[in-house]
């Protein structure tokens, strides 16, 4: 799901933490911390370069800035400058927060209604993680709701009603992939009807630039690969995985990858890699790494032993990926696998389901327990700095 961090606490009772970066040089976390305006990102891989980060936190531990209540929802933080921003549910309102990211003091506020309610009786509060760009953060509220709000002062820019406009199915869990940003569009996986499964919104005005497949939408988010020759959007659905081209929509690849099984989800994000497109999912989809041969999509090695991302996205090092294998509920394992051949370098077992994100060359690993762990990203053995 488009979860950074998958918690298992209750979030009415969560206290969002910042930690310091105005103590020692040696004990701060980040030192020079960049932005990370989006999902997984400022390149939405889970990875922050050119931070400086501390490697032994039992001799110099990190310090608590402030923290805050707040509310229900699976909606990532993200940071711009000083500050920082949070979707999250309070009552039946789904709230915007923009704070000071020193002090946790509230700059302005945005809210609208919502009136979500989850099948399974799991947390009502958005799952996409906003992403912004410029002078606009874009939102997609876990009913359906598409907005535009002014970074600065939270004035609300446009709202589209992608329920209502294209019948979109809230599936098991709720409306879910983060929204991308690609020059002058903002493009959302929405499972709409109408070949409005992916759609792409003018930024200023929230108007229809394009739309692509009728596939439902599954839980993973868009990612673009600026490498390729014109740029290409890979969109994950519930049915297949799509390249598209960003700038009109048209389809030019595409392959079926879900499970059979009909209560299944495809919901890490694909990774674009330099040995090819790395996508991976449980209920027996397991980890595919793609290349484009002869126009299409082919497997270079695929296979559910390998690794099998339930929910939480891998991350990349060196033709290295690290991540959670197997099933949230049936105890997942924490490896590292090469990403060429899929070989399984170690495992590390007992410690529940998670997420991960790179800080250069190390790994910081949240756990549904509410431990945070800091790891090396070494491809011979996992080696704890601090847990």
């Amino acid at each position: 799901m488009s979860l950074p961090f998958k918690t298992a606490f209750n979030r009415n009772l969560c206290v969002l933490l910042c930690i310091s970066a105005l103590v020692s040089p040696d004990s701060a976390i980040l030192l020079h911390a960049a932005d990370w305006p989006q999902f997984l990102g400022p390149h939405r891989n889970g990875v922050a370069t050119d931070e400086s980060s501390v490697k032994d936190w039992k001799t110099s531990p990190p310090e608590r800035l402030w923290r805050l209540e707040i509310g229900s929802g699976f909606s990532g933080p993200i940071v711009q400058g000083s500050r920082l921003y949070l979707y999250h549910r309070k009552n039946d309102q789904s709230v915007m927060d923009c704070m000071d990211l020193k002090t946790g003091k509230e700059v302005w506020k945005y809210q609208h209604k919502t009136q979500y309610r989850d099948d399974f009786g799991f947390d009502p509060g958005p799952r996409a993680t906003p992403c912004l760009h410029e002078e606009a953060i874009y939102l997609m509220s876990a009913d359906g709701i598409l907005t535009s709000v002014n970074a600065t002062n939270g004035q609300r820019i446009w709202e589209v009603n992608a329920r209502e406009k294209w019948d979109t199915d809230k599936g098991f869990f709720g409306r879910a992939p983060s929204p991308l940003v690609y020059e002058d569009s903002v493009i959302y996986i929405i499972g709409g009807k109408l070949n409005a499964g992916v759609i792409a919104l003018n930024r200023a005005t929230g108007q229809v630039q394009w739309k692509a497949t009728s596939d439902s939408a599954g839980y993973a988010s868009p990612v673009l690969d600026k490498r390729a020759s014109p740029p290409i959007l890979w969109a994950w659905t519930r049915e297949s995985i799509h390249g598209i081209n960003p700038d009109d929509g048209k389809l030019r690849f595409s392959r079926p990858l879900r499970s059979s099984m009909n209560a299944s989800v495809n919901a890490a994000t694909p990774l674009v890699l330099p040995e090819g497109l790395f996508l991976s999912a449980g209920y027996g989809v397991g980890g595919n790494l793609l290349k484009i041969s002869n126009g299409s999509l082919q497997p270079k090695w695929t296979g559910d032993r390998q690794m099998s991302n339930h929910y939480a996205t891998c991350v990349y090092l060196d033709g290295y990926l690290y991540g959670f294998h197997g099933r949230q509920e049936f105890g997942p394992e924490f490896r590292c696998i090469e990403a060429s051949t899929g070989k399984v370098q170690w495992t590390e077992k007992n410690l529940g389901a998670g997420s991960v994100i790179r800080v250069n060359q190390q790994l910081f690993i949240m756990l549904e327990s509410g431990e945070l762990i800091m790891a090396g990203a070494d491809p011979t053995q996992f080696k704890v700095y601090c847990a």
